[in-house]
């Protein structure tokens, strides 16, 4: 039997991410300044620093800014998370979804070890979207069974002692 809240919890955590991904990736192209002015309790002289951290030279793997991995990311979990594809049978949305995650969370560990370790300062926008990853990863990795994939697995293992019962 699947979890209803589940698929909407992770929907919802999806696109609050992509949100909050969209406007740091916007910062970064477009206004660094909209995001430097807006960082909730940011000044560059505290420890939560947001212009600190996302002009940083940290804040660009592979000469793309880490806020458009964000972005991809949860565009990414936002067809991944949607209500259907939760009941879809298919294994690869369900170890799709799960792995991303885990990929998803391994990051999220590497950037707060750079904001604290190499940069010195965190920005409130990132831990936002870190502490929604974080929260995302619960509800996939706690809610396996509550996948359309797992409970296709169930439905097989009963027909299979079913199977079997009537073979004996």
């Amino acid at each position: 039997m699947t979890s209803r809240w589940r698929p909407n919890v992770a929907f919802a955590l999806s696109l609050i991410g992509f949100g909050l991904a969209a406007w740091l990736t916007y910062g970064h192209y477009f206004d660094q300044k909209a995001i430097d002015t807006t960082c909730p309790l940011g000044g560059t002289s505290s420890l939560v620093s947001c212009a600190a951290v996302t002009t940083s030279s940290w804040s660009v793997i592979f000469g793309i800014p880490v806020a458009l991995y964000g972005l991809a990311f949860f565009a990414a979990m936002l067809v991944l998370n949607l209500p259907r594809a939760w009941r879809s049978a298919s294994p690869l949305i369900a170890k799709g979804r799960l792995w991303l995650n885990v990929a998803g969370m391994g990051f999220v560990l590497y950037l707060v070890g750079v904001e604290f370790l190499a940069v010195h300062h965190i920005c409130l926008y990132c831990t936002f979207v870190h502490l929604t990853q974080f929260i995302l990863f619960l509800v996939v990795v706690t809610g396996w069974y509550d996948t359309g994939y797992a409970a296709s697995l169930d439905q097989d293992e009963g027909a299979d002692a079913a199977r079997g019962s009537l073979v004996a």
